[in-house]
C-alpha cells in the first residue's frame, strides 16, 4: 500500500533499449517515474505501482512486435503445410497419392 512505502522498482528497458535491473526503495519511499525511467522518491502522487510497471513490460512495442512475428510465422508454416498436402504440384501431395494408389487397387 502507498502508506507503507518500500515499493520495489522492477527491471525495465529505457528508451535506448538498455536493460536496467530492478532495485528496492527504502522504507517510506516509492518507485516513481515512467515505463522508461524509474527512481525512488517520497511523493506518493508519483508512485508507479507494481501493476503499472508490469503493464509497461507486457505491452511494450518490442513485445507486441515479437508476438505478432511469431503468429505470422506460425500461420505461414501451417498454410504451407496444408497447401503442400492439397496442391497436386507439390511433392508431399504426389507422395501421398502414390502411397494411396497401390492400396486402393
Amino acid at each position: 500500500s502507498p502508506a507503507a512505502g518500500g515499493e520495489d522498482c522492477l527491471w525495465y528497458v529505457d528508451r535506448n533499449g538498455s536493460w536496467h535491473p530492478g532495485f528496492d526503495c527504502d522504507f517510506f519511499t516509492f518507485c516513481c517515474g515512467t515505463c522508461h525511467q524509474r527512481y525512488c522518491c517520497r511523493d506518493p502522487l508519483r508512485l508507479l505501482t507494481e501493476r503499472q510497471q508490469r503493464h509497461c513490460l507486457a505491452f511494450s512495442p518490442k513485445t507486441i512486435a515479437g508476438i505478432a512475428s511469431a503468429v505470422v510465422l506460425f500461420i505461414a508454416i501451417v498454410t504451407t503445410i496444408v497447401c503442400c498436402f492439397m496442391c497436386s504440384c507439390c511433392y508431399l501431395y504426389q507422395r501421398r497419392q502414390h502411397l494411396r494408389t497401390p492400396l486402393q487397387g
